[in-house]
């Protein structure tokens, strides 16, 4: 049987995976621009500049560093004088951290790299201004979800901001890797986390909990047929499945054929992500949107 869920998107974070890793990301780059342009993250950073002092910031499953490279381009942190952010790396691949490491630039710092998992995460209790997983959870098991979070929401100050963005069950990510699994791993393996799952856990937790749902389109164009086939084995962290196999073998051909748009000749995989915003106290919640 092939490796589990957990295992498979490690070894997808590697130098042998990068070529696959691109080109998804040539299609899901758009996703941390829609995070970054959502709210008014410069307002966020300014209001807690005010403290007179570096923030400290943690970039949970940190990936390859998508999200603070699309707040560096399109959030505005530029006209804030001063700022200076302390960007610590957490992922349990240290590829990752690497990745994640050479996009940082002022007014991000890279600070301390962790190179475990969130729920292995010795985290110091108040240490933080801001936490974020973004695009991150997807394998943590639902189980472990409240373990994981609630070193989240103890490393955060008490007036600290807590964030995550997270596919929700019938969007594409994860609905995709449920029909993706019971298509080709006779329903095995662990099924993604999604986005009202940890909007649940957190708010168990006794936390200040505010959601929201961003909804858009990722579109290609079904005569890209390579850049099709990395960016749906991306999905699952699965490069032994082709294109081909996957648009035969149901479900997952059914579900394929649904996101087909025989007009245009592309494929529209509709995205609906979870936005969760979580603090110790209210107050800290207000984020505008932009």
């Amino acid at each position: 049987m092939a490796a589990d869920t957990f295992q498979r998107s490690c070894d997808h974070w590697s130098d042998d995976a990068r070529a696959e890793m691109e080109a998804f990301y040539e299609l899901a780059r758009i996703d941390y621009r829609y995070l970054a342009e959502t709210y008014d993250w410069a307002d966020a950073f300014g209001r807690l500049l005010a403290r007179d002092e570096p923030l400290r910031l943690a970039d949970i499953a940190c990936g390859s560093g998508k999200f603070p490279e699309a707040l560096l381009s399109y959030a505005g942190l530029e006209q804030l004088d001063g700022l200076k952010v302390h960007y610590d790396l957490l992922d349990p691949s240290d590829f990752s951290v690497r990745e994640a490491k050479q996009v940082l630039r002022p007014p991000f710092e890279a600070g301390a790299e962790y190179c475990c998992t969130l729920q292995d995460w010795d985290c110091d209790a108040g240490a933080y201004d801001i936490a974020w997983a973004t695009h991150a959870l997807y394998c943590v098991p639902a189980e472990e979800l409240p373990t994981g979070l609630e070193k989240m929401v103890r490393c955060l100050k008490p007036d600290g901001l807590g964030f995550v963005a997270q596919g929700l069950r019938d969007g594409h990510y994860v609905g995709f890797y449920d029909v993706f699994r019971e298509a080709l791993q006779d329903g095995q393996g662990t099924p993604y986390s999604d986005g009202a799952q940890v909007e649940a856990a957190l708010r168990r937790l006794g936390v200040s909990v505010r959601s929201r749902q961003l909804n858009y389109t990722t579109v290609v164009s079904a005569g890209r047929e390579e850049l099709l086939e990395s960016y749906l084995q991306r999905c699952a962290f699965d490069d032994s499945v082709s294109l081909e196999k996957m648009l035969s073998t149901e479900p997952l051909a059914t579900y394929l054929a649904s996101c087909y748009q025989q007009g245009s000749h592309e494929y529209h995989f509709e995205q609906r992500i979870g936005l969760t915003l979580f603090a110790h106290s209210d107050a800290r919640l207000i984020l505008r949107d932009r």
